[in-house]
């Protein structure tokens, strides 16, 4: 995600949506007031001006907080971070833009407040935006890689993820630099706990876990210990933030695990825990899964199984090659042809070690989406495949129909089309996109093969080559 920088901070920004399944309340605790003392400052370098000013105290909203789950659906805080001596802040002019300087917390006022003092530019009047920890900024704006490799934990979150924001306006008196009010630093994450599990309910253990809004990275851990529970900190540039294309991907084992959703939704400062099921994802897909339901996700779903609610399925896995190329049967015919109009679309043989006849437009794929991605994974939209594809699908299904000629469809093959995804059942007799003679080509049937003249108009049952 990339933060705003002084020279174009006050920019709409991109918002993403995220999945809530339990938005949290913040409930704060109060504490006294007391005053502490300044320490002396050191002389200010050429062009800044000494600055002191006080962060707010530790009661409100405004404070250092890491929430934790509390019940009934109320969020309460695990723990009250007061304001650390030696805390630092990056303060940057937002009128007129410019960097101001980095200052330091001072020893906490027994409020939970804490004294700054640093050295800074700017002049009478100027806007600010203070920005916490100091250390995740460089002069325009937040290093996003901090939130590209969490450890997956909230001591982690709290220690090193802690996104805060302020603004203020700077006074200038003899020389010196305040602000008006204290400074109140809001919290620019939201801490979201993910309980991994497969569709089946059994938890995932996870070594590397990656929230995505489309392609664009919003959060990721580095590779950390396996495990099925992991707290992400979600950064903001606005609250609340909505995602259109969220996903999220987890590395278990040697495999891919995914999520998908659209429609969510976060606020900055809350605490959400969801348990989210899991689907394996089509670039790990391997021979065990023959008859299994790909939706446009890119994920794998149980054979003859409705697809979870947010998934579109798409078709049935019935190839994969030994270098994890493949091919996707259709839930439905494409409009029928003669073969000589599919002998003269596009080939593609990138996929599956075979060569594809593409359906060029919508006319020719009829009430079929057309398709170049399934999640994270190329596609060749749908195209008419090799005899001998048919009959590795027909066969990867159990089809026990066909004879010397090769595999055809039977009840078994429809079984897998028709059951859970409601497709429609492969009936009559449908071209291959390969040749038998001259005049004639290969099509199948529901018993046999047959060799038919290229002017004939047979049904087409499209695949996709992944």
């Amino acid at each position: 995600m990339n933060m705003l920088n002084p020279k174009n901070r006050k920019k709409t920004m991109k918002t993403f949506r995220l999945f809530s399944m339990a938005a949290l309340a913040l409930v704060m605790a109060a504490c006294s007031s007391e005053e502490n003392t300044l320490e002396t400052q050191s002389p200010a370098k050429p062009g800044l001006i000494p600055f002191s000013a006080t962060v707010a105290p530790l009661s409100g909203a405004t404070t250092r907080t890491v929430y934790t789950p509390g019940t009934d659906g109320e969020s309460k805080p695990i723990i009250n971070v007061a304001w650390k001596e030696g805390d630092q802040i990056f303060i940057a002019r937002s009128s007129p833009l410019g960097t101001a300087g980095r200052v330091t917390v001072g020893k906490p006022n027994d409020d939970g407040s804490a004294p700054l003092s640093g050295n800074i530019s700017g002049d009478d009047g100027n806007d600010i935006d203070a920005y916490y920890p100091a250390s995740a900024y460089d002069d325009w704006g937040i290093f996003t890689d901090k939130y590209k490799a969490q450890d997956g934990t909230l001591s982690g979150i709290q220690d090193n993820l802690d996104y805060r924001k302020g603004t203020g306006k700077i006074s200038v008196i003899g020389g010196k630099a305040t602000l008006a009010t204290a400074l109140q630093m809001e919290s620019q994450i939201a801490i979201w706990k993910l309980t991994l599990q497969n569709t089946s309910g059994a938890n995932l253990n996870a070594t590397k876990v990656t929230i995505k809004d489309g392609s664009n990275i919003i959060a990721a851990t580095k590779d950390i210990s396996a495990t099925s529970e992991v707290h992400m900190a979600v950064p903001f540039t606005t609250s609340p933030t909505t995602f259109n294309n969220l996903t999220i991907e987890a590395t278990v084992g040697s495999d891919t695990y995914a999520f998908s959703k659209t429609g969510l939704n976060l606020t900055a400062g809350k605490y959400y825990q969801s348990t989210v099921k899991m689907a394996r994802t089509l670039a790990g897909a391997t021979t065990s899964d023959y008859g299994k339901v790909v939706c446009a996700a890119g994920h794998l779903h149980d054979a003859k199984t409705a697809v979870p609610t947010g998934c579109t399925a798409v078709g049935i896995l019935g190839k994969v090659t030994t270098t994890g190329h493949g091919l996707i049967l259709a839930l439905k015919d494409a409009t029928s042809q003669n073969w000589n109009t599919i002998n003269g679309w596009e080939s593609v043989t990138t996929f599956a070690g075979t060569t594809l006849k593409v359906l060029p437009d919508a006319a020719a794929r009829g009430s079929l989406t057309s398709y170049t991605t399934l999640g994270s994974t190329g596609v060749s939209n749908w195209a008419v495949a090799q005899k001998g594809d048919y009959e590795a699908i027909f066969t990867s299904l159990g089809s026990e129909k066909g004879d010397s000629d090769g595999t055809t469809y039977d009840d078994k093959v429809n079984g897998y089309i028709t059951t859970g995804v409601g497709g429609t059942a492969l009936s009559g007799d449908a071209w291959s996109a390969t040749e038998s003679t001259s005049n004639n080509a290969w099509y199948f049937g529901s018993v046999c093969w047959g060799s038919e003249s290229k002017t004939q108009s047979y049904n087409v049952r499209p695949v996709l080559g992944f």
